[in-house]
């Protein structure tokens, strides 16, 4: 299971400090009261609520009033052929990459 299916969150950023390039946010955390602009919605937040979704940047207004929890993006690596005669895979038991 997932930490965003989970509940759990190993980051907790404003709007000051929101990376939506290295984080995924899986939900947000009202401490003050909305409408506010979540995933192109509005959301009418109320402090101390906890509102589990993944939440999209290029659709959400980064404002005071609320918090964003996520964790860091896991790394994706590049699968089938690199160059060449050279192919590389990912091990899906260890994660590890094979190259052939």
């Amino acid at each position: 299971m997932n930490t965003f299916q989970n509940g759990t969150f190993s980051v907790i950023h404003d709007e000051n400090n929101a990376d939506f390039t290295n984080f995924v946010y899986s939900a947000v955390y009202f401490t003050g009261a909305g409408p506010f602009t979540i995933n192109g919605t509005s959301v009418a937040g109320t402090a101390g609520q906890t509102l589990p979704l993944i939440v999209k940047g290029d659709t959400t207004t980064l404002v005071s009033g609320f918090l964003l929890l996520g964790n860091p993006k896991p790394v994706l690596h590049k699968t089938g052929k690199i160059s060449g005669d050279t192919y590389q895979y990912v091990d899906i038991k260890t994660g590890n990459i094979i190259r052939t």
